[in-house]
């Protein structure tokens, strides 16, 4: 039997890792000449044009303006060695040739090899990624969502399209890739430029307003469309992912010699598009007890965000701090450089005495509610303890002379205040686990409700009557925070809900909610609601 050759995807022939002559010409000592040479042969096939001769070339060359880097000689030499590492290919130019001894000259057209294209793309491409900054994209999010809803729609059919199903795989598989990586280019790119921020200060400041808004945009459109897209991977998963994955890769599937044999179950389109939906399935959904990579993905634009106003507080305090330590200790290092150069070491030894030496500590005095109490001359380690104003301590001097106020004791406030926020968190998990983990709770169903858990409902709708409905009625939403997720199913048609309170009857449309709790109820804050 003939066996399939090896893929080129797993290299494991001695072969696949032979150094690739074919980038040499990216770091010769001319390069910068064998890179424009090469560069006007992809631009000539990429005008349908596949062969030059060198008195072709160098017009080109100079039409891209490098004509300092042109030979006085000519290009044949450079040519040459292009042909050697394999970029190009070289044939006589019969067309040329009216005698025997045009034959015997030198007359050669050239044209790009496979390997050489190949690798003219892959330099393109790294030098894209090098300057590339990356986006948030949040139309790629939108793409996602419409074509795995696509997806979940087809396989809801009695006899689905294997084209369709692979179409919509393959555009799921580009549209996370582009999203992903423009993701991490993006963030890579951004604490970068805050990183520069905080020397470039006037720059940074014009920056982050519009950074901020960007990323606080995107945070809100992936809290909206991260559940959706959740809820359709699992629609696919319950119609089977098994059988997805076979329809799709039928459609894809090439004829082989050994077609008659037992397939591998992962080899081929079916192994990829396999492969590719667990990667998806796991960025949105999770994998075991591992959390979506999407949260984390919020989670790296909220922390650019803090960083981003952590940059500003320090730009702000650098700003308006009467002194600069950064500015005093450069000052003193191009002391000491400046006698360095001198030779000066004893004037270096005074400067470092007088910058960094040690001398007799100061004190300051004040006047003590009993000083009869204390014995003149007696030790600050032996006496009672001098009560000092806040003034004092904070600014290095007080505001009026005489004797010094009574430093104000707010411990029973600072208690009062922790107890009564302790109330108030144990009345919204109280009022949280009504509504939580309950499954969908029809409005018509709720008892009496108490005045912390009226305020939670009407919070949570009010959250959700703030999103657009869908096709079907039905509006999604996520907390602040986006731990809660909360769902409201229409009313049937004329239906009403009286809720009974403390203060009274409030009749509402008669919504099913759904309130799901993605950590512990412990662990939600009491503006998770907000």
């Amino acid at each position: 039997m003939i066996q399939e050759p090896p893929s080129s995807s797993t290299p494991s022939a001695a072969a696949d890792l032979r150094p690739l002559r074919v980038f040499a010409y990216t770091v010769e000592s001319q390069a910068a000449l064998y890179r424009v040479v090469v560069r006007v042969f992809a631009d000539a096939k990429a005008r349908y044009r596949v062969q030059l001769r060198p008195d072709e070339i160098a017009p080109e060359v100079r039409r891209l303006g490098f004509t300092d880097l042109l030979p006085a000689d000519g290009l044949d030499r450079a040519l040459d060695q292009l042909v050697e590492w394999g970029n190009l290919r070289r044939s006589h130019d019969t067309g040329r040739v009216a005698s025997l001894e045009d034959f015997r000259r030198r007359h050669f057209v050239y044209q790009l090899t496979a390997a050489g294209e190949a690798a003219e793309r892959a330099v393109v491409a790294v030098l894209a990624a090098i300057e590339s900054s990356g986006s948030l994209q949040t139309v790629m999010l939108g793409a996602i969502l419409r074509n795995l809803t696509e997806l979940a729609d087809e396989l809801a059919t009695n006899d689905p399209s294997a084209a369709r199903l692979f179409e919509a795989l393959f555009n799921i598989g580009e549209q996370f890739r582009a999203l992903t990586e423009n993701a991490s280019l993006f963030l890579a790119g951004l604490h970068a430029a805050i990183d520069a921020g905080e020397v470039h200060a006037e720059a940074f400041v014009v920056y982050k307003q519009a950074v901020i808004g960007y990323l606080e945009r995107f945070v809100g459109e992936l809290a909206a469309i991260a559940p959706q897209v959740t809820r359709q991977v699992r629609r696919i998963e319950a119609a089977g992912v098994a059988r997805m994955i076979e329809l799709a890769a039928a459609a894809d599937r090439a004829p082989t010699l050994d077609a008659g044999e037992t397939a591998e179950p992962n080899a081929g389109p079916a192994g990829d598009l396999a492969l590719q939906w667990r990667g998806v399935a796991a960025w949105f959904v999770g994998e075991g007890r591992e959390r979506p990579m999407v949260e984390n993905l919020r989670g790296a634009a909220l922390q650019a965000i803090n960083r981003i106003l952590l940059v500003l507080e320090r730009l702000h305090e650098k700003r308006f701090r009467r002194i600069d330590r950064t500015a005093d200790l450069l000052r003193l290092a191009s002391w000491f450089e400046a006698l360095g150069t001198r030779d000066d070491a004893a004037g270096a030894h005074r400067l470092f005495q007088n910058a960094f030496g040690l001398f007799g500590a100061r004190h300051f005095g004040g006047l003590h509610e009993d000083p009869e109490g204390i014995r003149p001359g007696a030790s600050w380690w032996q006496a009672p303890p001098v009560p000092v104003a806040p003034m004092l301590r904070q600014m290095g001097r007080t505001g009026v002379l005489g004797r010094m106020t009574q430093i104000e004791d707010h411990r029973r406030e600072k208690l009062l205040l922790a107890e009564r926020h302790r109330r108030e968190q144990e009345d919204f998990l109280a009022a949280l686990a009504r509504f939580a983990g309950r499954g969908p709770l029809a409005l018509s169903d709720l008892p009496q409700l108490a005045p912390g858990e009226l305020r939670l409902l009407l919070g949570l709708l009010d959250r959700l009557l703030s999103r657009p409905a869908g096709a079907d009625g039905r509006r999604l939403a996520r907390s602040r925070d986006g731990r809660l997720a909360l769902t409201l199913d229409p009313p049937t048609a004329g239906g009403s809900a009286r809720i009974e309170t403390t203060h009274g009857r409030l009749t509402l449309p008669a919504w099913v909610l759904t309130v799901e709790d993605r950590q512990p109820v412990a662990a939600v804050r009491l503006a998770a609601a907000g």
